[in-house]
């Protein structure tokens, strides 16, 4: 695949002979593939390669592409801006200062309303006259607010690319999308209320002040539980029955956090016999402990932390999204600890090892899971622990043996993504890679796993050397008040070797230690 060409800010574009007018509403995606169409080009790709115009830093979002293409048609370049969606990598999309996750968008679909179609297009070849809307992008949004029916998703396409290409897409399936049947469908107050935030910006209610993502598929996930009960999975389930389900949430949810925990309350007294919360907020529950989810719903966690703490009797230790339990006397009333105290450079530490995460106005906060007690192992590992990048020479570097990240993951009986995470951390010092490894694999020295293994021990190696189930001796040495090495909660546990010496757990562990890696 041909590399797209830079975005120059001072290249300049003839004027077009055909031209189109852009909607408010309308993305600059959507409005190039407008301008293609319009003038004749079969696709989008061959009209831009022709002008010679950046087409992969468009379908990005770069700004410096948006303000040339508002050049291009004769368009306010704020304007223009104002609707289109930026990839930020990483699966994360900005749309002004809201937050987007590929589950809430529908980038490679493309979804249409057949009687807008019919409305504004009277033949294939017109396809340049329908824009596209900005808020048929979005997941949650599934009816047409103008005509009361069902969104249609067009066939997908063997290319990705092929299916970005709006106006073409129109022109393909023009008869295929009139032939559908109309599927009735009222706009409720739901999606009306996405619609206005995503065309016109959030407001100042509570969930306004969640990021977009959160609060739509918040409303849907709520509505599920309170529609189908406890056992609902989040699979399974139609689009129709989604819009049903973020009308239930939406209900409950725009009287606030206030409403919110009213609605919690009562859940947990409906299902009082069930007794676990896992149980009782079943679909809520798995959703929020998705992999998936980013800084943006860290509020949300905390949230339902605070209200899960306050009316379960919770045995001490047992961790609700990351924080454990102090005993059924915890009301977890204490906010996340903040990061004063630590230095600028430790801060950023603090965010590269996923403990924190930077705020719109510039300061780091610690994320909901972090503890006090994982700011005090932190400390000690800054006192203690001194990272291998930078403390070896080239020369060492080059001399040692290098190993690929799933070696050195079931050396210290880890997971690969633990071992990762230790590498891009510095804990462990990435090697050079071996002449029949795999080019940009991950891999790591055997100097730096021996140092690292002198000192810290996983739980899955004490389990292994102890002979001791994993969940029972995790168990005993939280209650101990072991101390762990402060990382994510969905990775590997470590702990300090000196710590478990001194209490007699390793007395089998070094024993079995000599075994060398292969």
């Amino acid at each position: 695949m041909a590399k797209s060409r830079p975005v120059d800010p001072d290249a300049h574009f003839a004027p077009l002979p055909l031209t189109v007018q852009h909607a408010c509403f309308e993305p600059a995606s959507s409005l190039l593939t407008r301008l293609a169409a319009r003038n004749g080009a079969p696709s989008v790709y061959q009209f831009c390669g022709d002008l010679a115009f950046p087409v992969d830093p468009l379908f990005r979002g770069e700004p410096l592409a948006i303000v040339q293409l508002a050049q291009l048609a004769g368009c306010d370049a704020a304007a223009l801006a104002r609707v289109s969606i930026r990839h930020l990598g990483h699966n994360r999309f900005r749309l002004r200062d809201e937050i987007a996750t590929t589950s809430s968008l529908q980038r490679s679909r493309i979804r249409i309303c057949p009687d807008c179609l019919r409305q504004e297009v009277p033949s294939a070849k017109e396809a340049w006259r329908m824009p596209r809307r900005l808020h048929w992008k979005f997941a949650s949004v599934r009816s047409c607010a103008d005509h009361g029916c069902l969104l249609v998703t067009l066939p997908p396409e063997k290319i990705t690319r092929d299916g970005r290409d709006f106006a073409a897409q129109i022109r393909k399936h023009f008869d295929w999308v009139l032939s559908q049947n109309f599927v009735p469908a009222a706009t409720g107050s739901f999606e009306c209320c996405l619609m206005e935030r995503i065309l016109s910006g959030r407001g100042d209610a509570w969930l306004d002040r969640l990021e977009l993502n959160v609060a739509a598929r918040l409303c849907e996930v709520l509505g599920l539980l309170l529609k189908k009960g406890p056992e609902a999975t989040l699979s399974g389930h139609g689009e129709h029955e989604w819009a049903q389900y973020g009308e239930a949430g939406y209900q409950v949810l725009k009287g606030g956090e206030l409403a919110f925990s009213s609605c919690l309350q009562e859940l947990a007294e409906q299902h009082a016999e069930k007794r676990f919360f896992g149980r009782i907020y079943g679909p809520l529950m798995k959703w929020l402990q998705s992999r998936g989810l980013g800084d943006e719903v860290e509020p949300l966690r905390a949230l339902m932390r605070r209200e899960i703490f306050a009316r379960f009797s919770i045995r001490k230790g047992v961790q609700v999204f990351g924080v454990p339990s102090e005993g059924i006397a915890s009301r977890n009333e204490a906010l996340v600890p903040s990061v004063e105290g630590f230095s600028l450079e430790e801060q950023e530490l603090l965010v590269r090892r996923g403990l924190a995460y930077r705020q719109e106005d510039g300061t780091v906060a610690t994320k909901s899971f972090v503890t006090e007690a994982m700011l005090s192992a932190f400390r000690r590992e800054l006192g203690e622990w001194i990272e291998a990048d930078g403390d070896r020479s080239e020369v060492d570097e080059l001399e040692s043996i290098a190993y690929p990240i799933a070696e050195a993951a079931s050396y210290l009986r880890i997971t690969v993504r633990t071992a990762s995470y230790l590498a891009h951390a510095g804990f462990l010092s990435r090697a050079h890679c071996n002449a029949e490894a795999r080019i940009g694999a991950l891999q790591v020295s055997r100097k730096s796993l021996e140092a690292f293994r002198q000192r810290f021990i996983s739980l899955g190696e004490l389990a292994n050397s102890t002979r001791n189930p994993v969940g029972a001796l995790s168990t005993r040495l939280r209650n101990k008040g072991v101390a762990t090495l402060p990382m994510p909660p969905d990775l590997s546990r470590i702990y300090w070797r000196s710590d478990l010496t001194i209490s007699g757990c390793l007395a089998e562990c070094d024993a079995g230690n000599s075994r060398v890696a292969r």
